[in-house]
């Protein structure tokens, strides 16, 4: 019987923390999704998938507002005019032909892309935990790239 009780207390628990702990989605517009902003202790925390390079970091006081009041599964925010602008551009250090670029979105998200440049292929790598929802916008975000990249060649 006492296994019995066990059992379920930790059958509770990790029901709990499975919803209490959950990770809640948030999409910009119509423009992008940031999947996995987890939240420990109530305060969110932004997806970290490429080890020591930040993905996405909040910009904005109204997004940061937004981001830590919104209960459901997926919070939406209306997106500004997309403008995309480059914020900070580096090399890798650990690989020549790799740069990173911060690129800030209206104002309210930093997203970091990595660019690959081999022979004469360029690739534009977004954040594992962003999905792009308008084409046309992941377009325009990679010509603003490629126009840095252009720049940055001896």
């Amino acid at each position: 019987m006492v296994f019995f009780k066990r059992a379920a207390v930790v059958v509770l628990l990790m029901w709990m923390s499975a919803f209490g702990l959950r990770a809640l989605d948030w999409q910009y517009g119509e423009l992008f999704e940031i999947r996995g902003i987890e939240r420990p202790q109530g305060h969110p925390v932004m997806p970290l998938t490429r080890g020591k390079y930040a993905n996405v970091r909040v910009l904005g006081k109204e997004t940061f507002d937004l981001l830590h009041t919104c209960q459901q599964k997926l919070c939406k925010q209306a997106a500004q005019a997309g403008a995309a602008e480059i914020a900070s551009w580096r090399a890798a250090r650990t690989r020549p032909g790799m740069w990173i670029a911060d690129v800030a979105v209206d104002g309210q998200w930093l997203l970091t892309f990595l660019i690959f440049q081999t022979n004469q292929k360029i690739r534009f790598v977004v954040p594992d935990c962003i999905q792009v929802l308008d084409q046309d916008w992941l377009s325009g975000v990679e010509a603003l790239l490629q126009a840095r990249l252009t720049q940055t060649e001896p």
